[in-house]
């Protein structure tokens, strides 16, 4: 389900490296993460995966473009730019392929000219929010970690997004290399002392309930979430919901 993931043309700009040798997760635990609680998952959960962000995604249009040619899908008029669009909207110069080198000031200024275009010609025309390569690619990697782990709770598994370590450290550890960033780890296994999972429908409302009540971590009201039409905009289906829980405990 993860490799279904979508993503901006259709790049997949993520690899991901699923950690099982205990003297690598060790390391990883000792030298890269940050707290306890990160540093006991990196050796504790049942599996690491480490997901690694392409901050050179023009190097994949070709193959790509060879995949999306013989799938067929797609007209000839978004073929004939794809090449070009993609290039320019993910925030990716010529030099990108410099950054160990120091090509990477000569992204952010191509970033930089291209915003400046874009914010000039936005007034009379829609165009394109302009963000730099790490941006975009991170979004992308981000969308394909969420998808796997909604596949993980399927299948009755937890998972724990972890954001706080040294990715330098564990780049080196790892061997990844510097084109790549390596934005997110998620731990993945089964909770202590959980019921083996059993995937059917659920009918009776006693089940739905039971569902309801298991532990989660709080979040924010939905009215501070999600809005109508406009930002900050009260949404009118969550303020008849609220009503109606009102009227109905009255």
């Amino acid at each position: 389900m993860t490799s279904t993931s979508p993503s901006g043309f259709n790049l997949q700009p993520w690899n991901a490296i699923l950690l099982r040798d205990p003297e690598i997760r060790g390391r990883v635990a000792k030298h890269s993460m940050l707290g306890f609680g990160n540093q006991y998952r990196a050796v504790d959960a049942s599996a690491i995966l480490v997901f690694c962000s392409d901050l050179e995604p023009s190097k994949r249009v070709d193959r790509i473009y060879d995949l999306e040619r013989q799938a067929g899908m797609r007209e000839d008029g978004y073929m004939a730019v794809l090449r070009v669009a993609s290039s320019f909207l993910t925030g990716e110069s010529s030099t990108a392929s410099l950054h160990s080198s120091g090509g990477g000031s000569s992204t952010h200024l191509s970033t930089m000219l291209k915003k400046t275009f874009t914010d000039v010609l936005s007034p009379v025309q829609p165009m394109p929010t302009m963000e730099n390569v790490e941006s975009w690619s991170y979004k992308n990697v981000g969308i394909a970690a969420q998808m796997y782990t909604l596949a993980a709770t399927a299948h009755g598994l937890s998972t724990c997004m972890m954001e706080g370590y040294d990715a330098r450290r564990l780049k080196e550890i790892l061997r990844i290399p510097d084109r790549y960033g390596a934005p997110l780890v998620v731990a993945t296994g089964y909770e202590y002392d959980a019921p083996p999972v059993v995937h059917e429908l659920v009918e009776e409302q006693d089940e739905v309930e039971e569902i309801s009540k298991r532990r989660r971590t709080p979040r924010l009201d939905l009215s501070d979430v999600f809005f109508g039409d406009t930002f900050g905009e009260p949404l009118d289906i969550l303020l008849k919901d609220r009503d109606l829980v009102e009227d109905t405990a009255a």
